[in-house]
C-alpha cells in the first residue's frame, strides 16, 4: 500500500489587520468675536476738576477710548461693548436729546471701528448698558420713581447712534438679556441692582441733597417722588432682575449651554446678603452648572474681584476714567467669544498712572 500522506505543516495565523483609524477629532473651539467691558466713564469737566490733584485727569476717558480703538483695530473682531453704568456724571441725562449723548459718549468713542472679520463682521457695535447710581437723578426722576421703565431716558434712547455710525446704544429695558454674537448661543444678562445703593441715591433723587429730613420729603412735589417711593421702586426692579438671572441660568443649564455673561453696576461685595423671591443673588451668580463671568463698576477702579465671594464665577470691576476720584486703576476689560459658545481669555487693560 502507498505510504500515508505526510501531515501538512502548520499554517501561520493570518496577519492581524491594523485597527481602524480613530474618528477625526473635533477641532478646538476658535475665536469668533471679541468684546470690551467698561464703566464709570462719563467724565464731567464741570464737576470733576474741582478736586484738583485728587480728581480723575480730564484726559483719562479719552486716553482709554483711544486705547480701546487701537485694540479693536488690531483684533479686527470686537463685536460689542458691555457698559456697566455711571455713563453720565454727575446726574444722568435729561432726555433722549440731551447733548451729553454726543459730548460724553458718541464723540469720545466714535473712532471705535466696526468688526471687519468674525461672526459680526461689518455690523454696528452695540453698547449693552445698565443704569448706575449717578445715571438715576432728578434729571431722570421718572426712571428712579416710576415702575414703567419706558419712561427712563436711557431706555428711550435704545438703538440711538447720536452721530457715531459704528456703534449704537442698547438698552431695551432696565434689565434684559441678549445673544450678542451672531450664530453663538452665548447670552449676556443685564441686571438693574441699583437697590443696593438706594439709601444714598434716592436722597438725591427725592430731596436733591445728601440726606432727606424725612422719608416723605420731596424737593419737587409737583413730580411726586419721595425717598421711600424711589427705594420701593428700585427694590421691585432688583426682584425682577434677580428673577431674570435665575431664569437665564436655569435655561442655560437645561439647554446644555455651558457659559454665561452677566453684569450690573455693583461689585459682588455689594450683593452679599441680598435676597429676593428668586433666591440669593450671589448664589445665582455662583451656580456651578454654568461658567459665569460677572462685570460691575461703581468703585472707579479696574480690578479682578474673583475670590471666595464669587467663585466659581469670575468677577471684575471696571473704572473707565469718570468717577469722583482715582480710587484705583482706570481701564477696561477685553474678552473673547469662542465657536462653542464659551467665553475665554478675560484680560484687564490698565492705564499707566503717569498717563
Amino acid at each position: 500500500p502507498p505510504p500515508p500522506p505526510l501531515p501538512r505543516p502548520p499554517q501561520p495565523p493570518p496577519p492581524l489587520l491594523p485597527p481602524p483609524p480613530p474618528p477625526p477629532s473635533e477641532p478646538p473651539p476658535w475665536r469668533v468675536a471679541s468684546f470690551f467691558v467698561v464703566g464709570d466713564w462719563g467724565f464731567d469737566p464741570g464737576m470733576h476738576v474741582w478736586r484738583g490733584a485728587e480728581a480723575v485727569k480730564q484726559r483719562c476717558q479719552g486716553l482709554i477710548a483711544e486705547h480701546m480703538r487701537r485694540e479693536a483695530e488690531e483684533r479686527g473682531d470686537v463685536a460689542f461693548v458691555v457698559n456697566v453704568g455711571d455713563s453720565f456724571y454727575p446726574s444722568g441725562v435729561s432726555s433722549v436729546d440731551d447733548p451729553q449723548w454726543e459730548t460724553r459718549w458718541a464723540q469720545q468713542y466714535a473712532q471705535l471701528p466696526r468688526p471687519r472679520r468674525g461672526a459680526n463682521a461689518g455690523e454696528v457695535v452695540p453698547w449693552y448698558s445698565v443704569y448706575g447710581n449717578h445715571d438715576l437723578s432728578q434729571h431722570d426722576l421718572d426712571c428712579a420713581c416710576r415702575a414703567d421703565a419706558t419712561r427712563c431716558n436711557q431706555v428711550r434712547a435704545h438703538g440711538a447712534q447720536r452721530g457715531a455710525p459704528n456703534m449704537s446704544w442698547y438698552m431695551p429695558d432696565v434689565s434684559y438679556f441678549a445673544t450678542p454674537v451672531r450664530g453663538s448661543p452665548l447670552e449676556l444678562v443685564a441686571l438693574d441692582f441699583n437697590a443696593a445703593d438706594a439709601s444714598k441715591l434716592c436722597t438725591w433723587v427725592a430731596c436733591a441733597k445728601e440726606r432727606c429730613d424725612s422719608w416723605d420729603e420731596q424737593f419737587d412735589a409737583a413730580r411726586g417722588c419721595t425717598q421711600a417711593g424711589c427705594a420701593a421702586n428700585l427694590r421691585q426692579r432688583e426682584a425682577a432682575a434677580a428673577a431674570l438671572l435665575r431664569a437665564r441660568v436655569d435655561a442655560a443649564a437645561s439647554e446644555g449651554r455651558s457659559h454665561l455673561l452677566a453684569f450690573s453696576h455693583y461689585p459682588v461685595d455689594y450683593l452679599r446678603g441680598r435676597w429676593s423671591a428668586a433666591g440669593e443673588t450671589l448664589g445665582m451668580l455662583r451656580d456651578r452648572r454654568v461658567a459665569l463671568a460677572y462685570f460691575a463698576g461703581h468703585r472707579h477702579g479696574t480690578e479682578n474681584n474673583t475670590g471666595p465671594l464669587s467663585e466659581p464665577a469670575q468677577a471684575f470691576t471696571l473704572g473707565g476714567g469718570g468717577g469722583w476720584s482715582c480710587d484705583g486703576d482706570q481701564g477696561y476689560l477685553v474678552g473673547e467669544v469662542l465657536s462653542d459658545g464659551s467665553w475665554d481669555n478675560l484680560r484687564l487693560v490698565r492705564m499707566e498712572r503717569s498717563e
